[in-house]
């Protein structure tokens, strides 16, 4: 065998090793770094909310974006508060934000990522916004409270970083306004609908004010027509109920094409939900 030859041959056998190696020890860390990664998680959640004793994680849909907040309970199941993140842009890209809201809609405590975590803001300047001095200054304040001083609000900004100050007060400004509904209990009314292939559950949320938050539809028991009534099932179909309050509103909501029975029973029921 010529020399070319074997070396290609040892070469091969070196990188098909390696990788397998690499997959053995990939195999062996990912649940470790998951794990992690989670308790990482739930230390933030209670450090922004104490009083809980369980966080329960909610996915929201809303103009075509997916965020998660966290539903706070403490011992007696009563809701104490929520958690959710929001990533205004700083001098130096976006600035993660985990914001702890209580059910009175005053804030517990936020959490910025660091320089470890993704944040790029000016060493020394921005990143300031770090610091127990800056952030302890959102404890205890509601959604007007949260401007910049100059502009008449109650935070203090970093001395020669105002940009990445001002992001975090409108990011949590915003992210409070954005979620207040959320805050407390919502109704759930379960409906049943007619479909193309039998009758089915949609599951309707809404706020004290009635309007819808969210709509899930089981897939147990739901057989409309694969890749056509299914796709009734899909967030970009259901987040155009959310902020809906009314069945006219409702009946304006387009149909999905090719799944207008379907689509119409998930319209009907909705509906039916508005109006017990």
């Amino acid at each position: 065998m010529r020399l070319e030859v074997k070396m290609v041959l040892v070469l091969m056998g070196v990188a098909l090793g390696s990788a397998g190696l690499l997959g053995l020890v990939f195999g062996v860390t990912a649940p470790v770094i998951v794990a992690q990664k989670e308790a990482a998680r739930q230390n933030a959640l209670a450090m922004l909310l104490p009083e809980a004793e369980r966080f329960e994680p909610d996915t929201l849909i809303s103009d075509g974006d997916t965020s998660i907040i966290y539903h706070a309970y403490d011992e007696k199941e009563t809701k104490v508060g929520i958690v959710f993140t929001v990533a205004p842009r700083g001098y130096g890209g976006p600035v993660e934000t985990m914001v702890g809201l209580r059910a009175d809609s005053t804030i517990s405590a936020i959490r910025i990522a660091s320089a470890a975590e993704g944040m790029r803001e000016t060493a020394g300047l921005g990143a300031r916004v770090l610091e127990d001095t800056f952030r302890n200054q959102f404890k205890g304040l509601k959604h007007d409270d949260l401007y910049l001083a100059k502009e008449g609000g109650r935070i203090d900004a970093i001395t020669a970083a105002t940009i990445s100050s001002n992001a975090v007060t409108s990011g949590v400004r915003e992210g409070v306004e954005r979620h207040l509904p959320y805050l407390v209990e919502m109704a759930e009314r379960e409906m049943t609908a007619q479909g193309y292939g039998g009758e089915f559950k949609v599951i309707v949320h809404l706020s004290t004010g009635g309007k819808i938050t969210r709509i899930e539809i089981p897939l147990e028991g739901f057989n409309e027509t694969t890749a056509i009534g299914t796709q009734c099932c899909e967030p970009g179909f259901l987040a155009r109920f959310v902020g809906l309050s009314s069945a006219a509103e409702v009946k304006a909501v387009d149909a999905v094409s090719g799944a207008t029975v379907t689509s119409e029973a998930v319209k009907d029921a909705v509906i039916q939900a508005l109006n017990p």
